[in-house]
């Protein structure tokens, strides 16, 4: 394999120019256990059948949880939800920990669900496709959840979370 001709910290100050949506990601296994982090890297794969992705480092302390899980939930957070994405990107907690707090309950199969979150996504774990550094998750969603609102999404872009600008209709 070639060498590249920049640096690690380069190539995320470049990918860091995109914009991207911020997602809560819960999960739980057969046996209860419970994942929760936040993700940014999120995107719908397929119509009919319904899939979504969304990658993982898999160094990430939930990584193990989640190739276990037998439900996911992705939830689109609103731009007044930032909390909620902050606390499920704290190292050192546990999905229990990290859920405590926070008004959630239990979906299909047991998976936590956000109900004041304005969209979600629900189902059972796909294909986990290995790429670098990270996992491609993808999930067969069998549950969609949506609470219609005019607040804007949140999103994350030059390390930083922000609000897309909404133009208003005219």
């Amino acid at each position: 394999m070639t060498e590249p001709l920049f640096d690690s910290t380069q190539f995320r100050r470049v990918c860091g120019q995109f914009p991207t949506g911020v997602t809560a990601v819960t999960a739980v296994t057969a046996d209860g256990r419970t994942a929760a982090l936040t993700v940014n890297s999120f995107t719908s794969v397929s119509l009919d059948p319904a899939k979504v992705l969304f990658c993982l480092a898999d160094s990430s302390s939930s990584y193990p949880l989640l190739t276990e899980a037998e439900r996911i939930a992705i939830h689109i957070l609103s731009r007044d939800q930032e909390d909620v994405a902050r606390r499920f990107a704290t190292s050192g907690l546990t999905g229990a920990e990290r859920l405590a707090g926070v008004g959630w309950t239990a979906g299909p199969g047991g998976v936590p669900l956000l109900p004041d979150t304005p969209a979600i996504l629900a189902g059972p774990p796909g294909e986990i496709i290995t790429s670098g550094d990270h996992a491609i998750i993808l999930v067969a969603v069998d549950h969609v959840h949506l609470k219609p609102s005019d607040t804007p999404a949140l999103s994350f872009y030059q390390g930083r979370f922000t609000t897309p600008v909404v133009a208003a209709a005219e």
